[in-house]
């Protein structure tokens, strides 16, 4: 540094935490709220849920306002309450953005078997669905789509409203589940009739005919044919899998949620 050149201090770049203070306090001031009467407001919320980690104290309040202090999830619902914001915009201030949720919670588990969330928070939303579909099938009988799906697309996530989501539940076929491959491909997306969860043994007049049922275990999900023998419950996996059939007893090491009604299958990757 040459003789007469002062040191300039490089601030800080700011963190999400700290720029979400400084919004929190320009929402309380808008509001023309203290400190004083954000806590006491916060005080009632914590007397009603018996925990006072719901309360934000006016040191506490202060800190996260202007050291970037980071609220616990408690105090974050208590201020999203008073100063009148919608959770997910409370979160989003924090930089969580909830429209991703959808995609990153199936991150972890593209490969395992397992149920597909079913709350509709916001009808704007998209997801993956069959959109061209040869008219005429009936969603309330066993379907095979593999043959009836013509088109994948984003649709609106409300869309979903009209398929009955208080009696059915939706699953999916994790893309290393291969047990009841060629009827289920992996990355199957399978409707499930909560109300059918009583196992039928015979009956049936081939293997397509036959139910199958989606289960809840300790450790995983199954969709699977089954038989059953009091509480001795049998999963049985398709021939070309080559795996063994496998017993549990219900409900100790598991529960049917209900049967395979419905089937959305890629046909191709």
């Amino acid at each position: 540094m040459g003789t007469g050149q002062t040191a300039r201090a490089v601030a800080p770049t700011p963190t999400f935490p700290s720029i979400a203070g400084r919004k929190l306090k320009q929402i309380r001031e808008r509001l023309g709220l203290t400190l004083r009467a954000v806590e006491e407001a916060t005080l009632r919320i914590a007397d009603e849920e018996g925990s006072h980690d719901f309360a934000v104290s006016t040191a506490r309040l202060a800190q996260v306002e202007n050291e970037g202090s980071l609220p616990s999830m408690y105090k974050m619902y208590s201020l999203a309450t008073v100063y009148q914001l919608p959770v997910d915009k409370m979160l989003g201030i924090y930089g969580i953005d909830l429209t991703k949720a959808d995609r990153h919670r199936r991150l972890p588990l593209e490969g395992k078997t397992h149920l597909l969330p079913t709350e509709i928070a916001d009808a704007s939303k998209t997801m993956q669905f069959p959109v061209d579909i040869t008219p005429g099938f009936e969603v309330g009988k066993t379907t095979f789509l593999s043959n009836l799906v013509h088109t994948w697309d984003e649709i609106p996530i409300g869309f979903l409203a009209g398929l009955d989501l208080k009696r059915h539940k939706y699953g999916y076929i994790g893309m290393e589940d291969h047990k009841m491959y060629p009827l289920l491909r992996p990355g199957s997306v399978v409707q499930i009739d909560e109300s059918a969860k009583k196992v039928r043994n015979d009956g049936w007049i081939n293997e397509f005919d036959r139910p199958i049922y989606f289960l809840e275990l300790r450790y995983s999900y199954e969709c699977c044919w089954c038989y059953q023998t009091g509480r001795e419950l049998t999963l049985m996996y398709h021939p070309s899998s080559h795996l063994p059939p496998r017993t549990i007893r219900v409900p100790d090491d598991g529960q049917i949620l209900g049967r395979v009604i419905g089937v959305a299958m890629r046909m191709s990757n």
